[in-house]
């Protein structure tokens, strides 16, 4: 957040350099630089224009970073700096951000915060109503599980073994880059977010990159899968749930076929539009599940502030598109 205010001269020179970069934009060491300038700026206004508070600024970063090359070929020098530009756009795009923030904030609470079903065997349907649709609370879990997930965590992060598996030769840069303390945390909480596939698929592989004991890193990765286990029962209840209502749409179907009074069929279509709108109601929660953990969850767990996964995790994204690409520009031609 030392990044702003910029100097008189700081800013007149950004804005020749974009400037500049319009008008040949074939110079990829001007977009390199300006870009990187622009994710700081975007960053970092936010906060300093107190818009948002600093733990949401990179998040508001990864929600403007695919138009960063929109602000840099629409800008039209005149009355406005580059930097005053974006801060039109920053004071613009924060709103949407809060707004979208905000309605997933309430899709949230409306997965995890409702509560979960108690005997659904045994429960009986009420005439005129049926089941809410209910989710685990985070809060419900049984964290005293969870609670050896922050030393495992540390123990990753200091101790060292190496592994007779060598990584492949194209790795050896992405493990040097790793050996670095912060980048190896930031790895590790990456890894946290959907531990089921790093610990199916490449459990060998990553504990040779992040020279660690395959069982340690294989124990921290099933901790962390506990909490999955808990999401996947809770997915399983909500597909047994909607099964009910569309067993129970196709028996309403037959009894409107077969009733003849009318206040019994009003009755039965009025059951009919409302369990059809539970039911897409339910298919939708299902369809909008998302099989990992949150960055707050896995805050929760590790005790890190969720500001911190979610740089991290911005950060690794671009080391891992950098290192890990086999092949070289010509070979996509």
């Amino acid at each position: 957040m030392q990044w702003l205010p910029l100097s008189e001269e700081e800013s007149k020179t950004l804005t020749n350099q974009v400037v500049c970069y319009q008008q040949d934009q074939t110079n990829t060491t001007l977009y390199r630089t300006i870009h990187s300038k622009t994710q700081q700026i975007l960053y970092a206004l936010p906060y300093y224009l107190r818009l948002l508070e600093e733990e949401d600024c990179s998040e508001f970063l990864l929600f403007c970073y695919n138009t960063i090359d929109y602000y840099l070929t629409t800008y039209r020098i005149g009355r406005l700096s580059y930097i005053g530009y974006l801060t039109q756009v920053v004071r613009k795009r924060t709103k949407y951000f809060i707004t979208q923030k905000r309605a997933m904030i309430a899709r949230e609470k409306l997965i995890y915060a409702s509560e979960r079903y108690q005997n659904p065997q045994v429960y009986k349907e009420p005439e005129l109503t049926a089941e809410t649709a209910s989710y685990t609370a985070f809060e419900g879990f049984l964290v005293s599980k969870m609670d050896s997930l922050p030393s495992l965590f540390n123990r990753l992060l200091h101790e060292r073994k190496t592994s007779g598996k060598m990584p492949l030769p194209h790795l050896q840069r992405l493990k040097q880059e790793l050996s670095a303390p912060v980048n190896r945390k930031r790895f590790l909480i990456v890894l946290s977010l959907a531990p089921q596939l790093a610990n199916e698929y490449l459990l060998e592989d990553l504990a040779a990159l992040l020279e660690v004991d395959a069982h340690l890193l294989n124990q921290y990765l099933n901790t962390a899968n506990l909490l999955l286990e808990e999401k996947e029962r809770c997915r399983k209840e909500f597909i047994a749930t909607s099964n009910r209502h569309f067993r129970r749409l196709l028996e309403i179907e037959g009894d409107l076929q077969t009733e003849i009074d009318t206040a019994a069929i009003e009755r039965l279509e009025t059951l009919r539009d409302w369990t059809i709108r539970v039911y897409k109601a339910k298919v939708n929660q299902i369809r909008n599940m998302e099989f990992r953990l949150s960055h707050y969850q896995l805050g929760k767990l590790l005790h890190i502030p969720k500001g911190t996964i979610d740089s991290s995790v911005h950060y690794m994204k671009r080391v891992l598109r950098q290192y890990m690409d086999e092949l070289s520009d010509n070979e996509y031609l």
